[in-house]
């Protein structure tokens, strides 16, 4: 049996491979081509054309994958540079294409469900974003913490609804960087950040063509084709999909597609490599993200507790439309064997229209007032709408350079980004008493009330959010120790004009973030290693006396042991750290009636360990585990609560995913997976009155490779989540507004390569 190679894209941070050979992909799969099917065909032909002139390529269809997927060797988030994952002072964790495909991962949510540390889907289901939690701080799209190549995705305020939410077929791999990282990336909230790689040309690749069908009538059909030139100078790729039907939630439907084009040339002796990204992605449908009472979710109301399906809003009126495009660039050019020059580019634009009808309430009720329910099954309602758009610019620049002082070596890396963000945001709320589009909870009957005559103007911002960073970082090796030490200094604008006032606010900040980390390596594959690291986050708003606020800033010290056994494909991580954050806004305490002036005397904290591994143990056996138990506090605060928990950070969360692939006889290619997830109780106000429970969910995937058929070879796989349906809160924000998460996902996918 021949086994086939992996083949990881390069890291958009670190363009050079972390392997050399070409492999075929896990692809998806769909029901119909729909618009797309004229671009399939074409670049199929072409894919063809480049695919007989390799003379790999029969090889490689011919064979079977040992492994389910293989761990990642190297990291090129945490550190800019192409790092050893073992050498990297941090914990870190990286999901490739292959396990994402074999865990049958449609969003980011999904990618990291068995990462340690982190909590996804903090806010339940949402088709609109990518809403989850690292090391107990909001690291999805709300927080502003995802990145795209290692260029950050637009940031508007935690009050609009205008934001971007990337397909993950366009993802190469996910890096999920714990702790912070503000030297390398600025402004970053300090439990870790999110960098998703984009998939770019690949020599000798394989063209996919993927369908898919779930339990919910949705179908996708989606591609993966690329190509290149005779000589290798021009290569090519061309990513899509498109993706029609019903979701979990009742009358809610959505419609989403994407082509993402991209193409890399190689000139000057192939010193130099310029490779051009795009993307366009439309979202149509509805919004699944439901806005429900406290009273029939945590606690039971007169006829206990709502289905997980249960829509309250209102079929004519609920909608969630978005577009986004994104046009940038990777370029590198090697002066030398030891010196190097990198550039990324992007422009991103987000528009959107989000209207929802939900309950109306009070945030931050005690739980004498969470009973909200009219004769415990009557929901009053208020309807919104916000119209936001958003057109970012960000530039990375780097120089990495090699050399050698004595008996020490040096990775040096200093670098130039700047980011710019124009954003605007129109909220409106419709003027209808609550009780005239009440609700039965148990007994829907929609009003389907015409709510745009009578909007008013709730919020109307202009902003603009401009970030300048100058950053160093040196990695020196001496003998068996690697050591990191990095600075940077930031200073941020931000300019934000009340539209409905006039009232314009600048806020300048400047901030210094370092950080420094050993690890030593033992020939036995063990790494211990310690950091330190720091964070900063402009805020706006004014104090009493009209000036502005300054960063809130974050340390973590941490202190781990990694561990690559010598006989198999994989890495062990054991992690403890404390992390704090200052600067924390919290109630100013000459406040008198209705006065809400702030402060900055907050602080919070958490605690944490955190064991990971991703391992091969044996042929065709691939192992995922993650241990968290996390200890939060609010240490200081203005507001009441000092001593208690923070919001959305479990005290304890595990996950285990078993994967093996038989390897011979009559069943050779057949895969099996099942995994287990467990989120411990949190609460979802610092007040401690919204308490969650915990919950356990189930996964399994089935898949088989059917060989060759005509020219192309075959792959069958069935993947499902949360087996049991298992009706699970994942948090509340108010007595009106808790969020169920996902439910029983059936997917069946098909997917044709060669």
């Amino acid at each position: 049996m021949q086994i086939s190679p992996l083949t990881p894209s390069p890291a958009a941070l670190a363009p050079s491979r972390l392997r050399s050979a070409p492999t075929p992909r896990r692809g998806g799969q769909v029901r119909r081509l729909l618009p797309l099917l004229l671009a399939v065909t074409w670049g199929s032909a072409a894919g063809q054309s480049s695919a007989s002139a390799d003379a790999n390529a029969p090889q490689m269809l011919e064979s079977i994958t040992v492994n389910a997927y293989r761990t990642a060797e190297t990291i090129g988030g945490s550190t800019k540079t192409d790092t050893p994952l073992l050498e990297v002072p941090q914990s870190v964790s990286v999901i490739e294409r292959e396990e994402m495909d074999a865990r049958g991962v449609s969003n980011l949510n999904e990618a990291t469900r068995y990462t340690a540390g982190v909590l996804p889907e903090s806010q339940g289901i949402d088709n609109r974003v990518d809403d989850l939690y690292i090391r107990g701080f909001d690291a999805g799209s709300f927080g502003t913490n995802v990145m795209l190549d290692g260029l950050r995705a637009p940031s508007d305020s935690n009050l609009s609804w205008n934001r971007s939410s990337f397909n993950t077929w366009n993802l190469e791999r996910v890096e999920v960087l714990k702790g912070p990282s503000s030297v390398l990336y600025g402004q970053l909230a300090p439990g870790g950040m999110v960098n998703q790689v984009s998939k770019t040309p690949e020599a000798g690749q394989l063209q996919t063509l993927r369908f898919q069908l779930d339990a919910h009538g949705r179908h996708q059909t989606a591609f993966d084709l690329g190509g290149d030139s005779e000589n290798e100078k021009l290569l090519w790729r061309l990513v899509g999909l498109y993706g029609d039907g019903d979701t979990q939630i009742k009358h809610t439907d959505h419609q989403q597609w994407f082509i993402a084009p991209s193409a890399t040339l190689r000139f000057n002796d192939n010193r130099s490599r310029l490779t051009l990204l795009g993307m366009l992605q439309r979202d149509r449908g509805g919004s699944t993200f439901q806005f429900l009472p406290y009273e029939g979710t945590v606690i039971p109301a007169a006829d206990g507790y709502l289905d997980h399906d249960t829509f309250l809003g209102e079929p004519d009126w609920n909608v969630y439309n978005r577009d986004i495009w994104t046009a940038g660039w990777q370029f590198e050019h090697q002066f030398n064997d030891n010196w190097k020059f990198n550039q990324n580019a992007r422009h991103t634009h987000v528009d959107s229209l989000y209207r929802a009808t939900v309950g109306n309430g009070v945030r931050g009720a005690p739980l004498t007032q969470l009973r909200t329910l009219v004769n415990g099954r009557t929901l009053n309602r208020r309807a919104v709408q916000g119209e936001g758009d958003s057109d970012a610019q960000t530039l990375d620049n780097r120089i990495e350079g090699k050399f050698a002082t004595g008996a020490v070596s040096h990775t040096l890396l200093t670098g130039f980004d700047w980011q710019k963000t124009n954003w605007t945001f129109l909220r409106k709320a419709a003027q209808v008493s609550p009780t005239a589009i009440a609700i039965d909870i148990y007994n829907p009957v929609y009003t389907h009330y015409d709510f745009a005559p009578t909007l008013a103007p709730q919020m109307s911002t202009r902003e603009t959010d401009e970030q300048v960073g100058l950053y160093l970082q040196d990695q020196m090796a001496l003998g068996k120790w690697r050591f990191t030490l990095g600075g940077r200094q930031d200073w941020t604008r931000i300019d934000t004009l009340d539209r409905l006032t006039q009232r314009r606010t600048l806020t300048k900040n400047d901030a210094f973030t370092g950080r420094a980390g050993a690890t030593y390596l033992f020939d036995n594959g063990l790494a211990p290693y310690l950091s330190y690291a720091e964070s900063f986050q402009p805020t706006g708003g004014l104090k009493r006396d009209g000036s502005t606020f300054k960063p809130v800033t974050g340390t973590q010290w941490e202190a781990g042991l990694k561990y690559e056994p010598l006989g198999s494909d994989g890495m062990i991580t054991l992690s403890t750290y404390e992390l704090n954050q200052q600067n924390v806004l919290t109630a100013d305490p000459e406040n008198q009636g209705d006065e809400a002036y702030q402060v900055q005397t907050g602080k919070v904290r958490v605690r944490g360990v955190e064991l990971e591994g991703r391992i091969t143990p044996m042929r065709g056996l691939s192992v995922i585990g993650a241990v968290t138990r996390m200890s939060s506090k609010v240490v200081r605060n203005n507001d009441g609560y000092t001593g208690n928990r923070m919001t959305r950070v479990p005290e304890w969360m595990g996950a285990l995913w078993l994967d093996y692939t038989v390897q011979g006889g009559p069943l050779a290619g057949l895969g099996m997976g099942g995994g287990v997830r467990y989120v411990d109780e949190t609460y979802g106000d610092l007040a401690n009155h919204l308490r969650i429970p915990s919950y356990t969910l189930f996964d399994a995937a089935l898949r088989y490779d059917a060989g060759k058929v005509g020219n192309m070879r075959l792959n069958l796989a069935l993947n499902a989540s949360n087996l049991a349906d298992k009706r699970y809160v994942a948090t509340c924000t108010a007595a009106t507004s808790c969020y169920y998460g996902t439910g029983r996902s059936v997917m069946a996918t098909a997917r044709l390569s060669w």
